[in-house]
């Protein structure tokens, strides 16, 4: 790696080095909790400290410039995708356009294909990252928000099937349960295991933000659950505050309204001006507060590339093979080229198989041009975010023929996705 004169590459590996990290986050991420580094490295069984690297100043010995490679498994279906993030990344201003963001960016790349790593995501600014490969692709934070007056008033406050409580550690279990039957609903979701679980619930944040989780009790037995928070001050929100509805799993239409019953009155209580209910589309908390009115809001999406295509295929196959069962194309025998102008990857079938997958390199000739698609909207196609005729109207460069259009689209659907907080 190689840097300006006059600075010096370096890794946090002493408690002095992560107390001078967390100031200088602390600088450069001003709205942020830096302390949440802290908790990562500490916690976190896959990041350790020399996750966290750093360029400093030889002149006056301090950090300019930082970065963290944090790992993470995301969810293809039920295939597990290992995930590496480029997170904390920051300079101070005054040392900027010196390169330096590059150079750890050079370092982070090196981790990402040693670790052969499945997909890489940045939660940055705009536009920057795409010098880098990242583009975005899956939702972070699309919401549904709805204003207080628009959830109705319970009917018969007598009648009530359902107790509200806060999540204590023996629900754990069943906030697993039913964070997983939420997450079937899903092409790509954040895995969390019972450690993670317990992890968040011990801390109860994300990111800077306090949440409390609720669980709904019906007859003994936890039926739903949602976490919330309380956003904003009127000091420096126009808007004042809102209530915010991170993630919910919540079954039944009848619960579901109860639980914006209880919503309502809890914002309230907190004298917030708005409820934010985060999802997809195909969440039932967000379905039925679109349904009363609620506004949609696309949120912020994360930038991902995937730094190798045919290893990343190679790990969906039991996916895509399982897509052509009960289709037109179940047990086929036959090649399918992705042309994306850079690189031409050849996935053979064989009596319903994926067999192999194959980089011959760019190829121009007439019979590898039957499927052409630029490299990030190949991402976007095999992440389900967009069809065939979504990245057609967007790019023309994006090219499927007729024929092959019934088979890309049954390997590649296009379907909801959905990442839960995955830290702690």
């Amino acid at each position: 790696m190689e840097l300006p004169d006059g600075f010096e590459f370096g890794f946090v590996k002493s408690d002095a080095d992560l107390e001078e990290l967390i100031k200088f986050n602390a600088v450069v991420h001003g709205d942020d909790d830096p302390e949440e580094i802290r908790r990562q490295i500490d916690n976190l069984p896959m990041l350790d400290r020399e996750s966290n690297f750093h360029i400093r100043n030889l002149d006056n010995g301090t950090i300019v410039s930082a970065a963290s490679a944090i790992p993470s498994v995301w969810m293809y279906e039920n295939i597990p995708l290992t995930n590496l993030e480029l997170g904390w990344v920051g300079t101070l201003k005054e040392y900027r356009r010196k390169g330096l963001a590059r150079a750890l960016h050079t370092h982070f790349e090196e981790i990402l294909q040693r670790g052969e790593y499945h997909i890489s995501t940045i939660m940055g600014i705009p536009h920057y990252y795409r010098q880098f490969g990242y583009d975005f692709i899956l939702p972070l934070n699309r919401k549904v928000q709805l204003r207080i007056d628009q959830i109705p008033l319970p009917k018969d406050e007598s009648n009530k099937s359902i107790v509200f409580r806060e999540a204590h550690h023996d629900d754990i279990p069943n906030l697993i349960r039913l964070y997983d039957e939420h997450s079937r609903k899903m092409l790509v979701h954040a895995a969390r295991t019972n450690d993670l679980w317990e992890l968040q619930e011990r801390f109860h944040r994300e990111f800077e933000q306090e949440f409390k989780t609720i669980v709904l009790e019906s007859e003994g037995r936890i039926v739903g659950y949602f976490r919330f928070s309380v956003h904003g001050t009127k000091k420096h929100t126009p808007q004042g505050l809102w209530l915010s509805v991170m993630e919910s799993s919540i079954a039944t239409f009848d619960d579901v309204l109860r639980t914006l019953q209880y919503l309502r009155k809890r914002a309230v209580e907190e004298n917030t001006c708005r409820i934010d209910l985060v999802g997809p589309a195909v969440n039932n908390l967000c379905c039925v507060s679109q349904s009363l009115g609620g506004h949609v809001d696309i949120g912020w999406k994360y930038q991902i590339r995937i730094p190798n295509m045919p290893r990343f295929l190679e790990q969906i196959r039991p996916a895509l093979e399982s897509h052509l069962i009960g289709t037109m194309f179940e047990g086929m025998t036959r090649e399918l080229a992705i042309n994306t102008y850079k690189h031409c990857y050849i996935l053979s079938f064989v009596n319903g198989k994926l067999a192999t997958v194959k980089d011959i390199g760019m190829q121009e000739v007439d019979e590898y041009r039957t499927f052409r698609a630029p490299p990030n909207d190949l991402v976007r196609l095999v992440l389900g975010d967009y069809d065939t005729e979504e990245l057609r109207t967007q790019n023309i460069d994006f090219i499927v023929s007729r024929e092959m259009k019934p088979l890309v689209e049954t390997l590649f659907p296009k379907r909801d996705s959905f990442i839960a907080y995955y830290y702690c």
